[in-house]
């Protein structure tokens, strides 16, 4: 009880404060998880170093250092936003959310099942209610947390509180009823969780393995598959981009799910790349050969 009531004065203050000083607030908290966490600034700083010298940035020094700090902020505007975005009304979510390639989405998602693939970058939340405010509530597995009142707090906020989610373990029979019934599936693409299988992928140089569900369920369901992400330009700013990704349909389908779980990691290089500051999958361990 504690916790809910905790939880609920935090999302008035947040949404009580204009955008600037809320995003503010959110720097300093995670200008002080950073200070205070020196194993995991260890570990995210040993992440995007790789990231960094794939990509021709700086893997030391001042530079790389404000890099690791950036992080450490975004991933903490990341829980200011899972509290405002609720309240942005359909205008604001027009102001709020740009999708310059949105005919070309629009066109995909309303001819029949789509999934739309992301990634542990930037904030999906804001795309997700976007997309709820124009009749296309997208469906999600979410992984459950410990205490509940905390895991049904976020829940209730993420996508907005418009998107329907369904705990990791029941979400095969779920998402694939969603997509039968021509309906919209999001799914975030680029971390194991839950025990789930995977295909090795090489990612800016090293192997990883990334969960191969969503392209299992592309190929099961016969769903157009979109992939990509929405990054933060700015406070209460974001763009959506993405691409439609061919399905491979060879006639062996074991080949076929590692082909487009290949195909979605390439685009997950693109966009971690872009924006490596707000991959806030670099808190988690990715790469086989660097965990905590």
């Amino acid at each position: 009880m504690l916790l809910r009531v905790a939880l609920e004065i935090a999302d008035r203050i947040v949404n009580a404060l204009p955008a600037r000083v809320a995003y503010a607030a959110a720097d300093l908290a995670g200008d002080a998880w950073r200070r205070f966490a020196p194993d995991r600034r260890r570990f995210v700083a040993a992440n995007l170093a790789r990231v960094c010298a794939a990509t021709g940035r700086p893997t030391r020094g001042p530079a790389f250092t404000a890099l690791v700090r950036d992080a450490f902020r975004n991933h903490a505007r990341y829980y200011a936003e899972l509290l405002r975005t609720p309240h942005y009304d359909t205008a604001e979510l027009d102001r709020i959310v740009a999708v310059p390639a949105w005919d070309t989405y629009e066109a995909v998602l309303r001819a029949g099942p789509t999934i739309i693939v992301s990634l542990h970058l930037g904030n999906f939340e804001p795309f997700a209610a976007y997309l709820a405010a124009r009749g296309l509530p997208p469906m999600a597995p979410v992984e459950e947390i410990e205490p509940p009142a905390l895991f049904e707090f976020i829940t209730s906020r993420r996508g907005g509180g418009a998107a329907e989610f369904v705990p990791l373990r029941n979400a095969r029979s779920a998402l694939s009823r969603r997509l039968r019934e021509g309906g919209l599936v999001g799914v975030l693409g680029d971390r194991l969780i839950g025990g789930g299988t995977g295909v090795p992928i090489t990612l800016f140089g090293h192997v990883a393995t990334i969960p191969n569900g969503p392209a299992t369920l592309a190929l099961t369901s016969g769903a157009s598959v979109l992939v990509g992400s929405c990054l933060r330009t700015g406070p209460d700013r974001f763009e959506a981009s993405g691409d439609v990704v061919e399905v491979p349909d060879s006639g062996d389908r074991r080949a076929d799910i590692e082909l487009l779980t290949r195909r979605l990691a390439e685009r997950f290089e693109q966009d971690i790349g872009r924006a490596p500051e707000q991959w806030w999958g670099a808190f988690q361990p990715f790469w086989t050969d660097l965990t905590r």
